[in-house]
């Protein structure tokens, strides 16, 4: 059974400020945007996510929120700011009869883990888009062909750049 896994890095997000934790940072009004035009491409492109593992910050929820899927939502503090080691950890606990998870973190976590992922198979046009950079609201969309539990490397088909 294959499923897909899609890594996206959270919308342009606001300076920081005096008051205000990295935690607490929303999306700036550009963020907003960017994530409604990735949740559109989404809807009309490809399958539809039946869960999601979203980091806490302020800011990737509200990128999990414009993007407009309807699917239950695992909001997971060990993703925030994580290596793409800890990441994985979290998707290998998804249940099994998720067939399709989309991931919402941050920098330099996700751009790692869609990296260490791509196997030899995959798109060199978005293997090449990803290794010039990983901007705010980039996603990956992988191919897996085992399980959740035991997911090492996956297919790259492509990587939505918004910018």
């Amino acid at each position: 059974m294959s499923r897909t896994l899609l890594l996206m890095r959270h919308a342009k997000a606001v300076d920081f400020a005096s008051g205000r934790t990295d935690h607490q940072r929303a999306l700036a009004e550009h963020g907003q945007h960017q994530a409604r035009r990735v949740g559109a491409q989404l809807q009309t492109s490809g399958p539809q996510p039946d869960f999601a593992l979203c980091s806490t910050a302020v800011r990737t929820q509200q990128t999990l929120a414009g993007l407009g899927l309807v699917c239950p939502v695992d909001y997971q503090p060990s993703i925030y700011q994580a290596r793409a080691e800890t990441i994985l950890e979290e998707i290998r606990l998804v249940p099994e009869q998720v067939s399709v998870l989309v991931v919402v973190g941050h920098a330099p976590g996700i751009p790692s883990l869609a990296h260490e992922l791509a196997d030899e198979d995959s798109a060199a046009d978005a293997l090449a888009e990803i290794a010039s950079g990983f901007p705010t609201a980039t996603v990956c969309e992988f191919e897996v062909v085992q399980n959740w539990s035991d997911l090492t490397s996956a297919r790259l088909l492509r990587s939505i750049i918004t910018h």
